[in-house]
């Protein structure tokens, strides 16, 4: 087990062997809020100096990881007290520099919309239909000031979610590019710009880990399925129900009585939420803002049930559920590798967690989660024998009512993948007759059987052994790899037959890719 070369840069310049490995760390956060970062520098000959505003990075065995600005550069001693009289100030080297900041992030509140073209005038609406991905590419680089090096253009990684059909009204001038992300990305597209400056607009389902954490790791490498489990440590699930609202009691009408009275009120309540947690209340009086006894009703339903109606066909997404948390410990050299290449996680990416000591029947099946990491922290607790850093990342998985409804959906999938409806069952293409619910990853086959071909689009999942396959699968629970790499939904291909386990590509793998699928089987 050895440690990683670290590479710590301030505008350019290595300033690694001045660094305190130990008092340094780099947080970065989900939402593209931005995370901060502390090095402390070592400034022993007095030489160096430090201007807010420039900007550092963090870069571990070649990899890039980390990039932000400095905003704060605080001159300070090392120790509590020191003898600067003798011989004299010049020959102290208890000299150091602490460096605090934030990654690239911060610049979607530090950047407005404007027009060049005049100032005063409201920017000309986007007529006809075209996409949010189009409008950032297009639109952008035009209304923002966008720094020199950032890519905002790539159309690899500003895909397409939503289609504006009747064009696309901007907000007013001054609104910053994060209230402009945020309203683009309401149909369930996420966005952050990575450590090398790039912009990333993508649907939610794309943002999905390559790996996850179990107390049993698979030892699985990427790509393949299932997908690789990694050992964890200081690990803890908790389930917490702070935030839970199940019965809400709304009053509102005109502060304007008669003799009958004109207050009216609405209760909404969420019998399974209570069954399972117990009563929790809000009460909320508007009087006079909420005026009849819709809005109030509307208002009660927001609420428990997440939506005026108060019904969902994927359940309630209101403040009805408690908060999931997982929390744990790992290190750089566990981390799979794709290539050689570490493939590390980043905050926002959706992470399968599969807990066998914590089983809820007994050892039979895991107890699992997938859960978005919200927050992650990279420190160094240590170096080697050869004094290259141990690099640890601590990270904060979890679920928050504040989620957008899209996220709360997606979950909710992924959830139906990993559900077994009571049996405990994982298929593979060897398996015979699984049952209703069964969890299959394996080598889909092309239409007649075997391997891709270049020019056949069609397969089918779990005809590619010696089991009885193939088999029909729940729509909507079904994700394809090729080559190892996550595809997508109707862009890549479709589910085309699921009750008899087909799926079409687009275009025809070729005779030396490697087809990958999983979905939850219908028996």
């Amino acid at each position: 087990m050895a440690g990683s070369t670290i590479l710590i840069e301030y505008n350019g310049t290595d300033i690694t062997s001045y660094c305190l490995f130990a008092e340094c760390s780099f947080e970065s956060q989900m939402a593209a809020i931005p995370g901060q970062f502390t090095v402390v520098v070592k400034d022993m000959d007095q030489t160096l100096s430090f201007i807010t505003g420039k900007e550092l990075t963090l870069t571990v065995d070649g990899q890039l990881l980390y990039g932000g600005y400095v905003l704060q550069a605080t001159r300070q001693y090392a120790f509590p007290s020191d003898d600067t009289n003798n011989p004299d100030a010049t020959a102290v080297e208890s000299r150091q520099w602490l460096l605090v900041g934030v990654d690239w992030n911060i610049l979607l509140d530090k950047r407005v919309l404007r027009n060049t073209a005049n100032y005063t005038q409201q920017i000309p609406d986007i007529t006809g239909s075209h996409s949010d991905a189009y409008i950032v590419r297009t639109y952008f680089p035009t209304y923002f000031d966008i720094p020199a090096g950032f890519d905002f253009t790539s159309a690899t990684y500003i895909l397409d979610r939503f289609t504006f059909t009747d064009g696309f009204t901007w907000d007013t001038p001054g609104t910053t590019m994060r209230v402009v992300l945020e309203k683009l990305g309401y149909w369930g597209a996420v966005f952050w710009i990575s450590a090398n400056k790039q912009f990333h607009f993508m649907p939610v389902q794309d943002v999905v880990a390559p790996w996850g954490f179990s107390d049993v790791p698979n030892g699985q490498a990427i790509g393949a399925t299932p997908k690789p489990l990694i050992g964890f440590r200081d690990g803890d699930f908790t389930e917490d129900a702070t935030s839970v609202i199940n019965d809400a009691i709304v009053w509102g009408g005109s502060e304007w009585t008669t003799a009958g009275g004109s207050v009216v009120y609405a209760r909404r309540t969420d019998a399974a939420s209570i069954a399972d947690h117990g009563v929790w209340q809000i009460g909320e009086v508007r009087v006079g803002e909420l005026k009849s006894q819709g809005m109030v009703d509307a208002r009660a339903g927001v609420i428990v049930d997440g939506n005026e109606s108060g019904t969902f066909a994927t359940g309630s997404k209101g403040l009805v559920n408690p908060e999931n948390q997982f929390r744990c410990t790992w290190f750089a050299h566990d981390v799979p590798k794709s290539g050689g290449i570490p493939v590390h996680l980043m905050p926002g990416q959706v992470t399968p967690v599969d807990l066998w000591v914590f089983s809820d029947d007994g050892g039979s099946t895991p107890f699992t989660t997938d859960l978005p990491l919200r927050q992650q922290t990279i420190t160094f607790p240590g170096l080697d024998a050869n004094g290259d850093a141990y690099v640890q990342f601590e990270g904060f998985f979890g679920v928050l009512m504040s989620d957008p409804f899209w996220m709360w959906d997606f979950l909710r999938s992924k959830a139906s993948e990993r559900e077994t409806s009571g049996v405990a069952a994982y298929a593979n293409d060897n398996s015979i007759s699984p049952p209703y619910g069964s969890v299959y990853s394996g080598t889909p086959t092309v239409d007649g059987g075997g391997p891709p071909n270049g020019s056949d689009t069609v397969f089918w999942i779990g005809g590619g052994g010696t089991g009885n396959g193939p088999w029909g699968y729940i729509g909507g629970t079904l994700r394809v790899y090729l080559n190892g790499l996550l595809q997508q939904v109707n862009v890549a291909y479709s589910e085309s037959d699921p009750s008899q386990g087909a799926f079409t590509f687009v275009t025809a793998p070729g005779s030396t890719d490697k087809v990958g699928a999983e979905a939850v089987l219908t028996g």
